[in-house]
């Protein structure tokens, strides 16, 4: 069994070696350090994950802020809730997640 896979593996390696070529590189971090500066290049990754992670805590905030909205919505039209309480939440939502929004751009300029 063992010949048999090693076989195998080693065949595969010969027939897929122009499949691997193909391959795209890995894109550089966007502080652009020298190809021989590994700290400088970790920190660039961590710096373009946290950015990344906190444009998706955004993306999340929007989100559930629409959901919320939808569901005053539908409880104004059955009665449940007045129209301005509606309005109140999206509009201090709104306002809430658009500074949320400007300290996490104003933090992406200073994560260096």
């Amino acid at each position: 069994m063992k010949n048999y896979l090693s076989t195998a593996s080693a065949l595969y390696l010969l027939l897929c070696q122009k499949a691997y070529a193909g391959l795209p590189t890995a894109a550089p971090p966007s502080n652009n350090p020298d190809s021989n500066n590994w700290l400088e290049i970790i920190k660039g990754y961590l710096k373009d994950g946290t950015l990344i992670v906190g444009l998706g805590i955004s993306v999340c905030g929007f989100l559930w802020l629409s959901w919320i909205a939808l569901a005053d919505i539908n409880q104004a039209r059955s009665g449940r809730k007045e129209w301005g309480e509606v309005g109140v939440t999206v509009i201090g939502g709104a306002a809430v997640f658009l500074f949320v929004s400007y300290m996490l751009a104003q933090a992406a300029g200073v994560i260096q």
